[in-house]
């Protein structure tokens, strides 16, 4: 998790039906953080700031362990206002009737984190909790096949090629959320490299290269992610 030196904390309890309301900082009375119910999706979006921060949305279920969801987007049909819309399905947890909500006051802009997030909301609103996903590792171990995974869990692999032959499972036998833990990982850990393609339309990562440390001979991690096929 990042360690964050937030000039503002705002906290936001939300029933899932109920109406657009704002929750003001007791820091500064000037800026709000407003949340809307549309019936279908979740706006929140940042008011009475001065322009010059990034903020961060997190959720948390219980008020303890916070997650971080997205950036807040400064849009020119607001003015500028940062704002951002949320899918229920895109939240850390399923069938959740209440969840509170914080924005804070990021340090500083990044490019990779900010894609980081806005992929994986992308892959978790899409709602695919069943599927098989072809997985091919490349490094001093090469692994081709297909890992299959239902009702988010690891459930059974087919291995079509593997150097050496009698390496059977495959390298990372994860699900697609647990590949975003994977290079979530590597970030909190200050890999020396991290090079990562989104699924344009689901998000998941077609393909990853992690490189921990310039010190370390052969640890580099590449994989790619051929097809993703919803089983109904």
């Amino acid at each position: 998790m990042l360690s964050y030196f937030p000039r503002y904390l705002f906290f936001a309890l939300l029933v899932l039906v109920s109406i657009a309301s704002s929750f003001r900082s007791p820091a500064d009375e000037g800026v709000a953080l407003r949340i809307e119910w549309s019936g279908a999706d979740f706006s929140f979006q940042v008011v009475g700031e001065d322009g010059l921060g990034e903020w961060l949305l997190q959720f948390s279920a219980d008020g303890r362990d916070w997650q971080d969801l997205l950036f807040l987007e400064r849009g020119v049909e607001t003015g500028g206002v940062p704002r951002v819309q949320v899918s229920p399905a895109a939240l850390p947890i399923l069938n959740a009737e209440r969840g509170l909500f914080r924005v804070i006051e990021y340090p500083e802009a990044d490019r990779f984190y900010r894609g980081y997030l806005a992929a994986r909301s992308r892959w978790r609103a899409s709602g695919i909790t069943s599927y098989r996903y072809g997985f091919r590792w490349s490094t001093m171990i090469f692994w081709d096949g297909s890992i299959e995974v239902i009702d988010g869990e690891v459930a059974s692999y087919d291995r079509l090629e593997a150097f050496p032959p009698f390496f059977e499972e495959p390298p990372m036998y994860r699900t697609i959320e647990g590949l975003f833990d994977r290079i979530a990982d590597a970030r909190a850990r200050n890999a020396a490299s991290i090079e990562v393609t989104w699924d344009p339309e689901l998000g998941y990562p077609r393909s990853a290269a992690i490189d921990q440390s310039l010190l370390i001979a052969d640890e580099e991690q590449y994989w790619s992610i051929g097809f993703v096929e919803p089983i109904r």
